[in-house]
């Protein structure tokens, strides 16, 4: 399936946020937007800024439109709150819980060493970045992972990154398993996602 595989922080500087999650990401540098600069300021409609929330997310996450609108679609058939039901869809990707327990520095490298093979889920390999991780299972790097070179590189780097509470990590063995599902307040706060849904209901 096609995807975008252009510059990741020119979307950075598009939408004014740092989505590619890298620690060198060009918007600290350059806060403005891509392209020339405007003459004066636009007014942005209502629909407009929701449109810009969705695709802050949806870019964040690496996940083409088709796929998102049915990630959308199942959020909104599901009891309780729309918005949070489709963050939590998108924090169980098999590659974002690998970013998010530290096993690798973006979700794209995360999405990169799920595609290659180096990730396990219950100890059987797995390879589809957009697979649901369950409560409860434990996410790990094949064994083929760990004897890699950057398997011994994440061994020393994974001791100085922070893992979200619903995520129970062990360092040593380079596991982590799905303690609890991720809620509000568990993926970055320049999310809105009350505007995608709004974008999607009109």
């Amino acid at each position: 399936m096609a995807r975008y595989i252009g510059p990741k922080c020119r979307k950075c500087r598009r939408y004014g946020a740092s989505l590619c999650g890298s620690a060198k990401c060009a918007i600290i540098r350059r806060p403005t937007p891509p392209g020339p600069r405007a003459v004066r300021r636009r007014k942005i409609s209502d629909h407009g800024q929701q449109l810009i929330e969705k695709q802050k997310v949806r870019f964040a996450y690496g996940v083409l439109e088709t796929q998102f609108r049915r990630y959308y679609e199942r959020a909104a058939s599901r009891p309780g709150v729309t918005g949070n039901n489709l963050m939590q869809q998108l924090e169980e990707r098999l590659d974002n819980v690998v970013y998010r327990a530290g096993f690798g520095r973006t979700r794209a490298q995360s999405r990169q060493l799920v595609n290659h093979g180096l990730i396990a889920v219950d100890g059987k390999k797995l390879s589809i970045p957009s697979a649901r991780v369950r409560l409860g299972q434990e996410i790990s790097l094949t064994e083929r992972g760990k004897r890699s070179e950057y398997g011994k590189i994440l061994a020393e780097e994974i001791r100085s990154r922070d893992v979200p509470g619903w995520l129970e990590i062990d360092r040593a063995a380079l596991k982590a398993r799905m303690a609890s599902e991720p809620g509000p307040g568990d993926w970055e706060p320049h999310f809105n996602p009350n505007a995608v849904v709004e974008y999607y209901s009109r």
